[in-house]
C-alpha cells in the first residue's frame, strides 16, 4: 500500500525521524518527503541527510526534498517539526498537500499545536505529539544526536482511528521508539513541564542545565518554575504525578552536562525569533486565566523579553 509521508522541518528533531524513516522506506512504496530550505536543503537533495548516532553514522535519502509544499505529492501524514513560532505560516503554506484524510502530527514543544492547527484544518484528523530527543542540526545536511535514541508518542484522548495504527506499525518499524497512546495529553503535560522550564532558565541563566543543577540556588529556581507550570497543568484538568518537581530534575539530570535547550540555542544565535512565546509566556499567560501566580516565570519571562 502505497503510502505518503512529508516530514515539514528537518532540525534536530525532524533531521532524525525523518532520517530514520527515510533510511528504512528508502525504494519502497512508502515515500518520505522531506520539506527544509537554504543550505540545508541543497546538502540534502545533493548527498543525502547525514545522521550522527552515539554508535553509528548513516546517509538517509528521501523520496524528494524541496523548500516548496506545490511540489510534493498529497500526503497520507504530514509532520511538523518546525519551531512553534513558524506554525501558522508553515501550515497554511501546505494546502496543495492536504486532503481530508491527511493527518497531521505536530513535534513541536508547546502544547497548543493542535488547536493551532486545526483551525486551518477544521475537518483533517490532528492529533497531539511530542518527542524526547536531543540533537541538533550542527551543519548543513548533518543532524548529531547525543545519548542512545529519540522517542516519538502521539495519539487521541478519545476515541480511535485505524490510520494512527497504520502510522504507529510504519514508524515502529524503521526502528523508532514510539509511544501510540490514548492518555497523550498528559504525556505532552509532562514534557512541557520539564521542557519549558529547562528552556526558560537555561535562556535566563545562559548556561547549561548541568551548570544550572550544579548551582544550588538556580537549582531551586528551577524548582519553581516546575511548580508553576505543573499547578497551572492541574488548574486545567490534566493528571500530573505527585512527585513531579523530583521527576522533572531526574530527567535534567540525566542529560548531558553541556545540554541546553532550543530556546537558549536561538538566543545565543540571536535569532529574530525564539520560542518565548510558546514555552515561557504562555505559562504567564495561561495561568492569569486561572487567577494564579508564577512570580519566577513572570520575572524571567520580563528579562527575556527586553
Amino acid at each position: 500500500m502505497k503510502q505518503n509521508i512529508l516530514i515539514v522541518g528537518l532540525g534536530g528533531v525532524g533531521g532524525y525521524f525523518g532520517g530514520m524513516l527515510a533510511r528504512k522506506y528508502e525504494n519502497s512504496n512508502i515515500h518520505i518527503n522531506f520539506l527544509a530550505r537554504g543550505s540545508h536543503l541543497d546538502k540534502i537533495q545533493q548527498d543525502g541527510l547525514k545522521v550522527v548516532l552515539e554508535k553509528e553514522t548513516f546517509v538517509a535519502k528521501p523520496y524528494k526534498a524541496s523548500d516548496l509544499a506545490g511540489e510534493f505529492d498529497q500526503m497520507d501524514y504530514i509532520f511538523l517539526c518546525t519551531k512553534s513560532y513558524d506554525l501558522e505560516e508553515t501550515v497554511d503554506s501546505l494546502r496543495n498537500c492536504v486532503n481530508p484524510a491527511t493527518v497531521f502530527i505536530p513535534l513541536q514543544n508547546g502544547v497548543d499545536s493542535k488547536e493551532r492547527i486545526q483551525r486551518y484544518y477544521p475537518d483533517n484528523l490532528v492529533i497531539d505529539g511530542c518527542a524526547y530527543i536531543v540533537s541538533r542540526l550542527t551543519e548543513p545536511g548533518v543532524i548529531q544526536v547525543t545519548g542512545k535514541w529519540g522517542t516519538m508518542s502521539f495519539g487521541m484522548n478519545s476515541g480511535h482511528d485505524e490510520r494512527l495504527d497504520r502510522l504507529h506499525d510504519l514508524v515502529q518499524q524503521a526502528s523508532i521508539h514510539v509511544n501510540y497512546s490514548d492518555e497523550i495529553e498528559q504525556i505532552i503535560w509532562d514534557k512541557f513541564i520539564f521542557i519549558s522550564a529547562m528552556a526558560t532558565a537555561t535562556s535566563y541563566y545562559n548556561s547549561s542545565i548541568g551548570a544550572i543543577m550544579e548551582d544550588q540556588q538556580k537549582r531551586r529556581s528551577v524548582i519553581e518554575l516546575i511548580q508553576e507550570v505543573a499547578t497551572l497543568a492541574i488548574a486545567k484538568g490534566i493528571s500530573v504525578a505527585d512527585d513531579i518537581s523530583n521527576m522533572t530534575i531526574y530527567k535534567m539530570e540525566q542529560m548531558p552536562f553541556d545540554a541546553t535547550s532550543s530556546m537558549h540555542a536561538d538566543y545565543l544565535n540571536k535569532k529574530p525569533q525564539t520560542e518565548l512565546a510558546s514555552l515561557t509566556a504562555y505559562v504567564v499567560e495561561e495561568s492569569a486565566k486561572y487567577h494564579l501566580k508564577t512570580p519566577q516565570y513572570q520575572h524571567m519571562f520580563e528579562s527575556l523579553f527586553e
